[in-house]
């Protein structure tokens, strides 16, 4: 993809998650066989995992476990959309794998942080917060492809369960694509009916101001010193002159 189609699709994702349905699937983002390896080393390292629900859990550190796993972070494509939705300093608010393990339970319906912990009716524009699925197999009906409620980016209201239910649908796709949403779109954790986990990346990117809910980290000396100029970013390693880059006079 030239920079120039990356520009493009930037803005047309950016579109649709604001004024449109909220989320948006990018196809082939990376190869199959790159996500089915990822989906073993997560499965292979669950002895790490954290419950977070019955049947589903949560694997943290992800960004030390080798270039395989930042370069999800700093795919050109989402960071495209990412710069396009919060600004060229976005930085990163989670980074975390998600395994649904076979007769997992549904979860909560829910907006994204920061907007659950505000008064209902913020609006979608501008946005504060952009959530990113990676599916690391293909995400179907059977095996708990993550529900959604197209357009509650914009419906300004608290979760009514009854109108979720009337208005949501499954984002599938295949192996290597991701799923992009706007942090207000109302959705879910689906129920896995299949006979296999159910493995994922969750990556959240929000605007620099907006604090994390859970700080990442901590990181090695090692690590520090090894990561991207467009990861260190994402990580606010210079989050204060990042800062201060925004005062008034300075731009």
């Amino acid at each position: 993809m030239t920079q120039q189609e990356a520009e493009q699709e930037a803005q047309q994702i950016s579109d649709a998650l604001i004024t449109g349905e909220g989320f948006a699937c990018l196809k082939d983002v990376i190869d199959a066989d790159l996500a089915a390896a990822l989906r073993a080393t997560m499965l292979e390292r669950l002895d790490s995992a954290t419950k977070v629900g019955k049947g589903v859990l949560r694997l943290g550190q992800l960004l030390e476990w080798g270039d395989a796993f930042t370069s999800l972070a700093t795919n050109p494509r989402l960071l495209a959309i990412a710069h396009k939705l919060l600004g060229p300093d976005a930085t990163l608010a989670a980074f975390s794998g998600r395994v649904l393990m076979p007769g997992c339970e549904m979860g909560a319906i829910h907006v994204d942080w920061p907007y659950w912990a505000m008064n209902p009716g913020m609006p979608a524009n501008p946005p504060l917060m952009m959530q990113v699925i990676w599916m690391m197999e293909p995400f179907n009906e059977t095996n708990g492809g993550t529900l959604v409620a197209p357009g509650s980016q914009n419906w300004g209201q608290n979760i009514d369960p009854q109108r979720f239910q009337d208005n949501s649908i499954h984002a599938t796709g295949a192996a290597g694509d991701a799923i992009v949403s706007h942090g207000l779109m109302w959705h879910r954790t689906a129920l896995n009916r299949a006979e296999q986990p159910r493995v994922a990346v969750l990556i959240n990117y929000t605007q620099l101001t907006v604090r994390p809910m859970a700080t990442l980290g901590p990181f090695s000396d090692e690590f520090r010193e090894s990561v991207s100029p467009e990861l260190a970013t994402l990580l606010g390693f210079d989050y204060a002159s990042s800062i201060r880059q925004r005062a008034p006079g300075t731009r």
